[in-house]
């Protein structure tokens, strides 16, 4: 079954309170104009698992700002107490804006993309990896390069693909297609129309990266430039 993404359903101040209450009832919940602010204490646990018996491993002063098209819109998650260095190599900004994660490859590598989920997920994985490197100077979980060359490793992950930049590019193109045209040449490199060779593959890798997805990676990619 493909990526589904909400289309129509706004995010609500309401599902944000639920999430927090059940599994950080440290945080709280506001409205500011169009946006949703989570502000308070993040609860770390290992594995994310909230109701291990021996609670929290740590804590971390957060702000976060959700747009009402969530997960349409990344999150804005910043860390708010200073404790992690505002440096690239932490993967943190200057302003404590966190990069949490590569957005693309979490909306199409995983099934469930509440809100709770991404507390639970991505957040709780980011944040665990700045608590083992304080403890071991290692990241638990490898760690991806910054910038462009992070960016076409996960790519080319959720893609499933080799990551070759020119062929990452092209298989993009056709997925930002509505219908990927069967004239195209394969990008498998046969030189035979897609028609002819890997339409079907692509076809199921359509169903798992939608077009908007892929358009917005390529977006991305073209920004961050050659």
């Amino acid at each position: 079954m493909g990526t589904v993404i909400r289309k129509s359903k706004k995010l609500t101040l309401e599902e944000v309170k639920a999430a927090i209450a059940f599994d950080q009832p440290k945080l709280c919940a506001t409205r500011d104009g169009s946006s949703l602010l989570v502000c308070g204490t993040y609860l770390l646990f290992e594995n994310g698992v909230v109701s291990n018996p021996a609670g929290p491993i740590s804590e971390y002063d957060i702000k976060m700002v959700l747009a009402e098209s969530y997960p349409k819109r990344e999150p804005k998650v910043f860390e708010v107490g200073e404790r992690i260095p505002r440096c690239p190599d932490r993967h943190i900004n200057d302003d404590g804006d966190c990069c949490v994660t590569v957005w693309e490859h979490w909306l199409v590598s995983s099934e469930d993309h509440s809100f709770a989920a991404f507390l639970n997920g991505p957040l709780n994985e980011f944040f665990l990896g700045q608590y083992w490197y304080e403890k071991t100077g290692r990241w638990p979980f490898g760690e991806r390069p910054h910038g462009q060359k992070g960016l076409e490793e996960a790519y080319a992950d959720a893609l499933g693909i080799p990551n070759k930049k020119k062929d990452l590019l092209y298989h993009l193109r056709l997925l930002s297609q509505d219908w990927p045209k069967g004239h195209w040449l394969c990008p498998c490199g046969s030189g035979k129309r897609l028609r002819h060779c890997h339409q079907h593959d692509l076809m199921t890798l359509h169903e798992k990266v939608p077009p908007r997805i892929a358009k917005r990676m390529l977006r991305r990619l073209k920004a961050e430039g050659p």
